[in-house]
């Protein structure tokens, strides 16, 4: 149990499976799904020694992430500090937080024990990369979070900017080749082109993490989320730079997730604050199996990033 996250946050955490992680990234936003694990109030991830989060943290800290456990979403933003064995400059935090680290290296193994075991499964096609000497433990400080639910927001932690800016004039894309059609048959067959995913956003502060539906039509990707929760996000115009991650994720094997992140540029139109086409972007909510009244998010992608087990690449849309 947590002495500082309020009940609600700490309980969507402990069931939740997969936490969507941003960061701030000179591109914009970059989210993908990890494992993770609640300790000593902090949310502890571990990713590679090369990746994209692991150099930009190096820069900037902020961090934004969500987590889903069945129809509740906790959704927060802080900052990480990294654990490396590698980099002289955390071995004394290290030491300094050795009992932190033990509890929560025992705690990440403990709820993440599946993929362990899927792991050891999978030993001999492991790349050095995923393995314990390629990897970085890093702390979440979590500054502010809240409760969601497919309504809206139930709940709120800390001190969250509001604005809802919207563009005017709404159009919906015409008919053409799906915007995803870049990325691999075996990578776009089971992502489909409809469902749930994690929308992450470049706030005036710091990006923001969303719980979305989403869907393709004709040309168009679209992403739809209550508008009380798209507040969250803190925009500072209508039009910010984002990213969608989709995947289809497994119980326990690594080797059988599969997914892709959708980065570029968005475009953002509230219902209420249409001019026109308020008719076509309810039409598009509905589709991706929003409620009515719902923010729709046009997502103008710039690269296609995907993953299959260990396998990844980047698509230049």
């Amino acid at each position: 149990m947590s002495d500082r996250l309020p009940p609600g946050v700490v309980d969507v955490l402990d069931r939740g499976d997969f936490c969507y992680v941003a960061a701030a990234t000179p591109q914009g936003p970059h989210v993908t799904p990890m494992v993770f694990a609640l300790a000593e109030d902090r949310v502890w991830v571990t990713t590679s020694r090369s990746s994209v989060k692991a150099r930009t943290w190096r820069l900037d800290p902020s961090v934004a992430g969500m987590v889903r456990a069945g129809a509740s979403v906790v959704v927060f933003t802080g900052t990480v500090r990294t654990y490396d064995l590698f980099e002289v400059g955390s071995w004394v935090r290290s030491l300094f937080e050795a009992p932190a680290l033990a509890m929560a290296s025992t705690r990440f193994t403990r709820k993440n024990a599946r993929f362990f075991a899927g792991y050891a499964v999978d030993a001999r096609h492991v790349p050095l990369s995923w393995t314990p000497p390629g990897r970085v433990f890093a702390a979440i400080e979590v500054e502010r979070s809240a409760v969601l639910d497919p309504s809206g927001v139930v709940e709120t932690f800390g001190r969250w900017p509001a604005s809802l800016p919207s563009i005017e004039r709404f159009r919906a894309a015409g008919a053409g080749a799906s915007p995803l059609d870049g990325l691999p048959a075996d990578v776009h067959s089971p992502v489909g082109e409809r469902g749930e995913g994690a929308l992450a956003l470049e706030g005036s502060q710091a990006p923001t993490v969303l719980p979305v539906a989403w869907t393709v039509r004709g040309a168009g990707l679209y992403a739809a989320l209550p508008s009380e929760a798209l507040e969250l996000a803190g925009l500072a115009g209508p039009r910010p730079r984002g990213a969608l991650a989709i995947d289809r994720s497994s119980w326990w094997r690594a080797r059988d997730m599969t997914g892709a992140m959708v980065r570029g540029g968005v475009e953002v139109a509230v219902p209420s604050a249409l001019a026109s086409g308020a008719a076509s972007a309810g039409r598009i909510a509905r589709a991706a199996g929003a409620k009515e009244g719902a923010a729709v998010v046009r997502l103008r992608p710039r690269e296609l990033v995907w993953w299959r087990g260990w396998t990844s690449g980047t698509v230049v849309a």
